[in-house]
């Protein structure tokens, strides 16, 4: 039934589960990404990632917020509209670009051995890094915001751009090229994207204290 179809892509112990995080944060020279899915790729990690990073991105957000309205005439208010933002953004990332790559695959007639499990768990994991690095941007210096950044860029892009570039081995060069150009991209875009939005250099929630001349009440 759909229940039991459903259901095998959440039957993975805490090893497996580990494993995948592990390597999700590690680019391996001549080996794909997706040998870590066998025997069945699983949906428990990448959504446990996926809400992991929504949260963490947007306390440390606001955290980012709030260090940069320090030692000025401005009062802090908390963001709630970053954990909106974040969700939306996140799970549209892993669900709406792994489907394209494969409805595209599929429509080609690709012989490229990934189905939409392996993407949308591929897609899931690849954002492992992102929890630490959210964690860590929170540091109001933009040097060590931007080196964490091109950090996450290597590795996080890295794995992805890796496995896409295996599993389309077979096709021809110029298609494989320009798929995995674009993913790339698309990856940049949402690293770049959670840097400027959620970690800008200024705090961008701040509410101005009023001014006034206080009058003693006689």
């Amino acid at each position: 039934g759909i229940n039991a179809e459903y259901g095998q892509y959440f039957n993975v112990n805490d090893q497996m589960v580990l494993e995948r995080l592990m390597y999700a944060c590690i680019p391996t020279p001549n080996s794909s990404y997706l040998d870590k899915f066998r025997p069945i790729p699983d949906f428990y990690g990448p959504l446990w990632v996926c809400i992991t990073l929504i949260f963490s991105t947007a306390i440390s957000g606001n955290m980012a917020d709030f260090f940069a309205s320090l030692g000025k005439d401005k009062e802090w208010e908390y963001d709630f509209k970053k954990v909106t933002i974040a969700a939306t953004v996140i799970f549209s990332y892993v669900t709406v670009i792994p489907a394209l790559l494969s409805g595209y695959l599929w429509w080609r007639k690709s012989q490229a051995e990934i189905k939409l499990a392996d993407t949308l768990s591929l897609y899931g994991y690849c954002l492992t890094l992102f929890i630490p690095i959210s964690l860590l941007l929170c540091i109001n210096y933009e040097w060590v915001r931007w080196a964490l950044i091109l950090g996450l860029v290597v590795a996080s892009g890295g794995v992805l751009v890796q496995t896409i570039w295996k599993v389309l081995e077979q096709e021809p060069k110029k298609f494989s090229l320009i798929i995995t150009v674009v993913l790339a991209a698309l990856h940049v875009a949402l690293i770049l994207l959670f840097k400027m939005y959620f970690f800008t250099a200024t705090a961008t929630h701040i509410k101005p204290q009023p001014h006034g001349n206080s009058t003693v009440p006689s």
